[in-house]
């Protein structure tokens, strides 16, 4: 490389890192080279879809954006940031990007899912199930996938020989991939276990009415798996709570009700993690005794997990003959993410009031907040978050 070249090489690491410091992003300065890449690429573009894209957490897009912002390297119009007059020459001058086009395939987005030609009397039926869901509890981290969702995973493990004359067991479904699955009319055996009664009600009413063959248990999974479902399952599905001790204890569960077979499958959704963080959540995996076989970024769309950007990975894991349970008792510690990660946050609502809301306040979660409206003045119109307070 010549010497001009390397000095220019230098300086845009050099730049990259100072913004990647200021904005204090995670995943450090390859994330801020693919937020200015995906600029470029897709034009004037929204925060929430730029985290979709790139598979980057939405406050994580908003605090790089506001340090590119100040560089003058992009600006803010209506539809969200666009690369400046400096941001294009830096993107394609000195970064030397100038390649435009987007191969990801536009029929099944990444996926590998192409649906097939009853797709759309299913998906309309699954949505009508969907509709029936209540308000999402966020203290069990729940944040209800998109129908689409569900039948893109039914439709995977379909692919892959995981239903068909198989035994499934989907620990947690408030997605429901359950119905997702009997919708498909194939031979499958299904089992769900929920903390949330609630779900529980709805599926079974569902499955009554529509003469759908789920079996249901209202089961905390802090508690072992029950005796008579140990051991007795093909295929798991699970999408844990987004913290460690809850992944290490729902991939636990998966391997306690899997058959004591090489090569049985536990389908995840886990969202996209920092390269630090992402050893840690390898290292539980390699605890487990478990392989990672797949990883498919963006396959899971959520109405909410607004802050990893709408969506998360498929992940698929597979037993070996390590395979072992990391907790196998009862588990009375933390799992979920206000547990862990307590915090307080202010919303404003339409006539400026504002509203504390957490695991200490009146009102835990912005969900109950919508549900009640102000206790000001009642408004359930709109809410803006004003500030979040970490407690630990």
């Amino acid at each position: 490389m010549k010497k001009n070249e390397t000095n220019l090489a230098n300086n845009v690491s050099k730049i990259l890192e100072e913004i990647a410091i200021k904005s204090q992003v995670k995943e450090g300065k390859e994330a801020i080279r693919n937020v200015l890449q995906a600029i470029y690429k897709y034009g004037t573009i929204g925060t929430k879809s730029l985290a979709r894209k790139i598979h980057l957490p939405i406050p994580t897009i908003a605090a790089v954006r506001k340090e590119l912002e100040n560089a003058g390297l992009i600006g803010r119009v209506k539809k969200g940031a666009i690369l400046t007059e400096s941001g294009v020459e830096f993107v394609t001058k000195e970064m030397g990007i100038t390649y435009l086009d987007d191969l990801l395939c536009e029929i099944c987005e990444g996926t590998r899912i192409d649906f097939p030609h009853e797709f759309d009397e299913i998906f309309t039926k699954l949505k009508s199930y969907t509709e029936q869901r209540p308000i999402p509890n966020t203290r069990l981290d729940q944040a209800f996938g998109k129908p689409i969702t569900a039948l893109r995973r039914a439709y995977f493990m379909l692919q892959n020989g995981d239903l068909e004359g198989r035994k499934i067991l989907l620990l947690g479904d408030d997605d429901f991939t359950s119905l997702a699955i009997s919708l498909l009319n194939i031979t499958t055996d299904i089992t769900v276990l929920d903390i949330d009664e609630r779900l529980i009600d709805i599926i079974e009413k569902i499955t009554k009415e529509n003469n759908h063959q789920i079996n249901c248990f209202i089961h905390d999974l802090r508690k072992p798996i029950p005796d008579e479902l140990e051991g007795q399952f093909d295929t798991i599905f699970t999408d844990p709570p987004y913290t460690i001790p809850g992944l290490k204890l729902f991939l636990s569960r998966a391997v306690q009700a899997l058959k004591r077979e090489l090569g049985r499958k536990i389908y995840m959704a886990f969202p996209h993690r920092a390269p630090n963080d992402l050893i840690e959540f390898q290292k539980i995996i390699i605890d487990l005794g478990l392989a990672i076989k797949e990883i498919i970024p963006g396959f899971n769309l959520y109405d909410g997990a607004e802050i990893h950007g709408n969506t998360t990975s498929l992940i698929v894991l597979v037993t070996t003959s390590k395979t072992q349970a990391i907790f196998e008792d009862e588990f009375s510690g933390m799992i979920y993410t206000g547990e862990i990660n307590p915090t307080t946050r202010t919303y404003s609502c339409s006539n400026k009031h504002l509203i504390r809301i957490g695991s200490a306040e009146e009102i835990k979660t912005i969900e109950e907040l919508k549900a009640l409206g102000c206790p000001t003045c009642g408004s359930i119109d709109s809410f803006t978050r004003i500030s979040k307070e970490k407690h630990n």
